[in-house]
């Protein structure tokens, strides 16, 4: 099982994230992380990416979920 990097934020959250190659990459809050889980329709943060690094900006509060589809990649919050 793949452990999926998260988050607790109560205010500003960046992500930074650096690929490998061309994946979608999401950050979700709670409800649609279990949305997404479950194979629901999601909202999110980011998109489908080609260039690096990745950088996603949120204001927000609670636990953000970092979702990286079809690449190996590293990461950093702030």
């Amino acid at each position: 099982m793949v452990k999926i990097p998260y988050k607790i934020e109560n205010g500003n959250l960046s992500v930074r994230v650096q690929l490998k190659n061309a994946a979608n990459v999401f950050l979700v809050d709670e409800l649609n992380y279990r949305k997404y889980n479950s194979g629901k329709s999601f909202k999110y943060y980011g998109g489908h990416y080609k260039t690096n690094p990745v950088i996603i900006s949120v204001n927000g509060h609670g636990r953000y979920y970092l979702i990286v589809e079809g690449s190996d990649y590293q990461y950093g919050f702030s």
